[in-house]
């Protein structure tokens, strides 16, 4: 399955969960360039048009639902006998892979889940939906603490009626009702009972009724009392435990109304005046006051006519008794107390036989008197306000009290579909039992057909003052090579489709244009490697010189325009700077130079250009050179000009000394030369150049 397109749009990625009739997979959505869930419908389930149609209302139930803590459907599909449902991805894990990590969880925290299960819950109740499989699998959480919660596979319609099957309960038994335990419908009191269980689990680590087989737990629901959280948690706060032992009640009168009821109550739960409130505990329990079933007399029991026939038989025994204590009477009037004792057994049969006939007339006087009456009259009872429930809520309630139901559909703007708008007779009126209480229940707004936005501009759209209108607007930009800029590619919900536009989440998805390629990030790399890995994501390369560096080395890549994380268009391109490496410091060198000076002895001149001592032309006579003695002025020195000019790094063409001298003399220059540069300098004597001599960076040793 992995790698496989479905109907050439969801590409299956990877294996990430299992279910009872499906499997779910994480998929990438190739048009609309997104990742997603899809749930696959098992093999063996895709012949069984029962579980079809069940896998098919999942997604028909959840798909009327927008709210932000309940995962969204998509899209449905089927393909080569495989059925599935696309819906939203959740990067994150189950609530009972946290619970495991972290039960008990802390009260603030579990509050902050909670209240997102209830109020998902509480949407789904007033949309007429019950999940009737609540369970920390069903939850996803991901790193932020933010819920969706899932899996509305076995979802029960309110006013649908129920697919269960014949001596099979859906869901799972450590999170069933005790009414769903024992065949009977799941109502929205169910989901709360669920509720309750999760509840108890994140804030206790533990079961409320642990068992090895599904029968055995079922059995413990309907039977047995649990260890109340305080026992297992003593940190927890008294108002918490609260809500588990009502939410767990078995009989489902004695929970919570509703959910949006459960979500209140969880709201100002950990308020300090609440966390050491009264333990709850339902209205009959040890109530002295409560009225009590009588047991059934037993054989071994007397009856109020039988305690009155052992008061009337020891008088007759008393008689007879006074007759047997006189023996001489007896004996003196044998004849005559035969005869009397005839006269007096009769005397005796009629008067039992009398206070028999006494006996039956006054209990048919007292039959008559309050049992009669009470066979003829037909009791009346108080009709319960029902109005703001569901009908689901409603039904349960009214015929708690033995009333029939009758429902009556109407529209109604402002209630919520499914819930009761009005009774007839209204609360309060007396009525007999088993008579009709007609309930008109909300079928909602009126639904609309959305209108097709696919190929309009973008921003036209966006002037159409939808956000108004539906519950809110998403629009949403994807790179797309064959769509102009600001064209609408898609929309969600579909063209066409019937929604309540006050419920309904529109996303709007247009194009960016082609696709952007991120930039990566190659510094340090060199030269050779920057240029493959960048033509190898279809960008063009060019290189230049970058600047200095003390951690890049030389030719290797110390920056790019545009720079490294950026997006460019495939084509682009782009331009690579290379490390010039370490920068060297620049050097300093003193040069010495000698200006020499002719003394008066001397016959030439050594700094001349072309004298020389050694070239055989000096004239070592004592005249002049013409053969006349020499002047009366040469024996004296005379003085030289010496003029030197410089250029180095930190000077241009400045002069160092100008000055006249009488005898030799050596001049120290100092020179900085930088690494790409060089120094100079021009010594002038008596306005000749003389010397003229350039140094570069290497002639200066370190």
């Amino acid at each position: 399955m992995i790698g496989k397109r479905l109907n050439d749009r969801y590409k299956i990625i990877s294996r990430v969960g299992d279910g009872g009739m499906a499997v779910v997979y994480k998929a990438k959505d190739l048009i609309l360039d997104r990742f997603c869930a899809v749930k696959i419908l098992r093999q063996q389930f895709s012949n069984d048009e029962a579980f079809i149609r069940r896998f098919r209302r999942e997604a028909e139930s959840v798909s009327s639902l927008s709210h932000a803590n309940i995962v969204n459907i998509y899209d449905i599909g089927e393909e080569d006998d495989l059925y599935y449902i696309v819906m939203e991805y959740v990067d994150g894990t189950t609530l009972k892979t946290y619970i495991k990590h972290f039960a008990p969880v802390p009260p603030e925290n579990a509050v902050y889940i909670l209240k997102q299960i209830a109020a998902a819950i509480e949407h789904a109740h007033e949309h007429g939906i019950v999940h009737r499989d609540i369970k920390p699998q069903n939850i996803l959480i991901d790193d932020q603490d933010q819920v969706k919660v899932t899996d509305f596979g076995i979802a029960l319609g309110l006013t649908s009626a129920t697919i269960t099957y014949t001596n099979s309960i859906l869901g799972s038994a450590h999170y069933l009702s005790p009414e769903q335990a024992r065949g009977g419908k799941a109502t929205v009191k169910s989901d709360i009972y669920g509720f309750g269980i999760v509840m108890y689990e994140m804030l206790t680590g533990q079961l409320p009724f642990p068992g090895d087989t599904p029968v055995s737990v079922a059995l413990k629901h309907l039977n047995d009392d649990f260890i109340h959280p305080r026992e297992l948690n003593p940190n927890l706060p008294q108002s918490l435990e609260n809500i588990i032992l009502r939410s767990l009640a078995k009989n489902p009168d004695d929970r919570f109304d509703s959910m949006g009821d459960l979500y209140d109550d969880l709201t100002t739960a950990l308020n300090p005046e609440r966390i050491n409130e009264p333990k709850f505990s339902l209205a009959n329990e040890d109530d002295p006051g409560e009225t009590k079933v009588m047991v059934p007399l037993t054989n071994n029991q007397s009856s109020p006519h039988d305690s009155k026939a052992s008061v009337s038989a020891p008088e007759e025994n008393g008689d007879e008794e006074e007759e047997e204590e006189t023996p001489t009477s007896k004996k003196k009037e044998k004849k005559k107390d035969k005869g009397t004792k005839e006269k007096k057994g009769k005397k005796k049969k009629r008067a039992v036989l009398f206070i028999t006939i006494a006996i039956l007339l006054l209990a048919i006087i007292v039959a008559a008197l309050f049992l009669v009456p009470k066979w003829l009259r037909v009791d009346t009872v108080a009709v319960p306000k029902v109005k703001g429930l569901t009908y689901e809520q409603a039904a349960d309630k009214l015929e708690a009290k033995e009333f029939k139901v009758k429902r009556k559909n109407v529209t109604d703007e402002d209630a919520p579909s499914g819930v009761v708008v009005s009774q007839n007779p209204e609360a309060g009126e007396k009525i007999k039992k088993k008579s009709t209480v007609t309930l008109s229940v909300s079928k909602g707004p009126e639904k609309e057909t959305i209108q097709d936005y696919v190929g309009y501009d973008i921003e036209t759209v966006k002037q159409l003052g939808l956000e108004d209108k539906f519950k809110d607007v998403i629009y949403k930009g994807v790179a797309s090579a064959d769509d102009p800029v600001g064209q609408v590619i898609a929309q969600t919900p579909d063209a066409g489709s019937e929604n309540v536009p006050s419920d309904t989440v529109l996303q709007i998805t247009y194009s960016t244009g082609p696709e952007k390629i991120t930039i990566p990030n190659i510094k340090g790399d060199s030269k050779e490697d920057a240029k493959t890995s960048l033509e190898n994501l279809g960008f063009k390369v060019a290189y230049a010189e970058g600047d200095y560096s003390d951690d890049i080395e030389e030719g290797h890549v110390l920056k790019t325009d545009p720079s490294f994380g950026s997006t460019a268009e495939e084509g682009t391109e782009i331009t690579v700077y290379l490390s010039k490496g370490k920068e060297l410091e620049p050097r300093t060198t003193v040069e010495p130079i000698t200006v020499t000076v002719k003394q008066a002895a001397d016959s030439g001149d050594d700094d001349k250009p072309g004298n020389d001592k050694d070239n055989g032309n000096q004239n070592h006579n004592s005249n002049n050179g013409k053969g006349n003695p020499p002047d009366k002025g040469d024996d004296e020195t005379q003085p030289v000009n010496v003029v030197i000019y410089y250029t180095d790094a930190k000077h241009d063409h400045e002069q160092f000394v100008n000055e006249s001298i009488t005898e030799t003399k050596v001049y120290n220059l100092p020179l900085t030369v930088d690494p790409e540069g060089k120094a100079s300098y021009q010594v002038f004597k008596d306005g000749q150049l003389i010397e003229d001599k350039t140094i570069k960076y290497d002639d200066i040793k370190d």
